[in-house]
């Protein structure tokens, strides 16, 4: 089989999806997008005639937009080669289709992309389980869903994606492709450990050098503290505010190298999501995010060069 995987690149969500087909098929192709660019990579490919070229096609942690699905509907080919898997609320009103699966919650939480695309895979009989690719999956889950700090306490979900943070999409895609094809259990070797525990050092470090530049900001009638990092430590400096209770409802996080703005809850209760789509963005409740244009990215230089 001929197969296509367009899937997120910000973090080990999107990579889970892709490490899973492969383990199906190595010779998978992969497309890593961001939120916001997923379209137009999946044009390109349907411009150039090359999705006709696959026999299965996924979209894995990203969902295109009515546009592009109606295109697929209406198209007899491709709408039996294509399945979108994602569970972003912003999105939950395209699960009209048949080829969409948008899953916010299931019986073991919040879902994933990758778990969404593994239930899929062990339901049709396309990969096998066992305890290593299990325990990948759950923790993968339990990052991106941020369980792993609200229920579980689970620091290996959170050294999971320290470590791609480290090593980067292609290496850990590699890293984690033979471990899973290799291993009866899901553990980490003495390499691994070692660039994990530099990582939270190093990460501790950085964070509280930007939490240090934190402003603070009415935004649509939230009190919001406003942050310039890199894209990598968005999460982690969201986690450090909620820890040390800093008296906002969310952060803004803007990556300027990266072009984008993520948004995080800091109190309870506190939708971001709302906050994104009022800028042209989407997501969750609780993390959220939209991208910057360039014209956005050069008046914000000129702010903070001025």
């Amino acid at each position: 089989m001929h197969n296509l995987i367009f899937s997120h690149i910000s973090d080990i969500d999107g990579m889970g999806s892709v490490i899973l087909l492969k383990l199906v098929d190595k010779n998978t192709h992969y497309e890593l997008c961001e939120t916001f660019n997923v379209n137009s990579k999946f044009e390109e490919y349907y411009n150039k005639n090359l999705l006709y070229d696959y026999d299965n096609i996924y979209i894995t942690d990203l969902c295109l937009d009515d546009e592009h699905l109606k295109l697929i509907q209406n198209d007899d080919i491709l709408k039996e080669k294509v399945r979108v898997f994602d569970h972003h609320e912003s999105v939950l009103q395209y699960n009209t289709y048949d080829f969409v699966d948008i899953v916010i919650k299931d019986k073991n939480g919040y879902c994933c992309g990758t778990t969404l695309f593994y239930n899929y895979l062990l339901n049709n009989d396309i990969i096998k389980s066992n305890k290593a690719i299990d325990k990948f999956c759950e923790l993968t889950r339990r990052h991106d869903t941020w369980e792993w700090k609200k229920i579980y306490n689970d620091e290996m979900a959170r050294y999971l994606s320290l470590l791609f943070e480290t090593i980067g999409t292609e290496k850990y895609i590699e890293i984690m492709y033979n471990k899973l094809s290799n291993e009866d259990e899901f553990k980490f070797n003495h390499i691994e450990e070692f660039l994990i525990e530099n990582r939270k050092a190093k990460m501790m470090e950085k964070v509280l050098s930007y939490v240090e530049g934190i402003v603070y900001k009415e935004i649509f009638g939230l009190k919001a503290g406003i942050v310039f990092i890199s894209y990598e430590y968005r999460n982690d400096v969201a986690q450090y505010l909620t820890d040390e209770n800093y008296d906002i409802d969310f952060v803004m996080l803007i990556a300027i190298e990266h072009g984008t703005i993520s948004y995080r809850s800091v109190k309870p209760g506190v939708n971001v999501r709302i906050v994104a789509e009022k800028m042209g963005g989407k997501g969750h409740d609780e993390a959220a995010g939209n991208s910057i244009s360039d014209k956005q990215k050069q008046e914000i230089l000129n702010i903070l060069l001025s």
